[in-house]
């Protein structure tokens, strides 16, 4: 955000709606307090961290199916956050891959919650989402009534992002594509196109504690942006070289 806080997470989102209570609220709290700086400690191993990322998300989806969420209220949850927003540079970035001729698929992968994202894609964008454009992330599941059920399965977490979650209609938008701009804001977005043989350029934006990650950063990213900075001109050059 312009004011150095941290935006709202798509789990964030309905909880400052009010639409989880403030039980789940102070229980999630104290999940982070105890899983985040694990998710951001440079010096344990990844493989080390896998379990226990799974462990967190596990239990905040265990909280949030004993609350009354339902499809109408993530709608409104989204309308009435104001601490949530693209980064400078990304609607230009997604349209531009959008009007490409041919255009450039885009898979979005998140840890969040995809009925969260593109609700607020829906709302945010001032252009409709094309089928070129997917998010592939953990799915809330309705029933009849529009009310949660459950959740989809395998679970996916920070650290387990490869092409292996990819659904068959988003493996079929990367087939035959030689070329991958893989943006993301951990390190273990680095793995997001693992699975596809493709060549790719990697852009990582570090937001929190900076010089004590930049070293990582840079060995995992060819581009480091910090700071909340834009979307480089490194990518869109590299869409319109495609």
């Amino acid at each position: 955000m312009p004011d150095g806080k941290r935006v709202t997470s798509a789990h964030g989102i309905l909880e400052v709606a009010s639409v989880l209570s403030e039980t789940f609220k102070s229980k999630a709290q104290e999940l982070f307090g105890k899983y985040y700086p694990i998710e951001i400690d440079e010096k344990m191993p990844i493989d080390e961290k896998v379990p226990i990322m799974h462990e967190w998300y596990g239990q905040v989806h265990e909280l949030i199916m004993k609350e009354d969420v339902t499809k109408d209220n993530i709608a409104g949850a989204v309308s009435s956050c104001k601490t949530i927003r693209l980064r400078d540079g990304m609607l230009d970035f997604l349209q531009s891959c959008q009007s490409h001729d041919p255009v450039i698929p885009v898979i979005i992968m998140s840890a969040g919650l995809g009925d969260v994202i593109e609700e607020f894609l829906r709302q945010v964008l001032p252009f409709p989402l094309q089928q070129s454009t997917h998010v592939v992330s953990n799915r809330m599941v309705f029933d009849e009534s529009g009310r949660l059920s459950d959740f989809s399965e395998p679970l996916l977490h920070m650290f387990n992002k490869t092409a292996a979650f990819f659904p068959e209609a988003t493996k079929k938008l990367a087939e035959g594509k030689k070329f991958c701009l893989l943006m993301g804001d951990g390190v273990g977005d680095c793995t997001m196109a693992d699975g596809l043989e493709i060549e790719t350029l990697k852009i990582g934006f570090l937001n929190e504690k900076v010089e004590e990650r930049l070293p990582e950063f840079r060995r995992k990213f060819d581009i480091v942006v910090t700071d909340d900075g834009v979307v480089p001109e490194a990518a869109f050059r590299a869409i319109h070289s495609a």
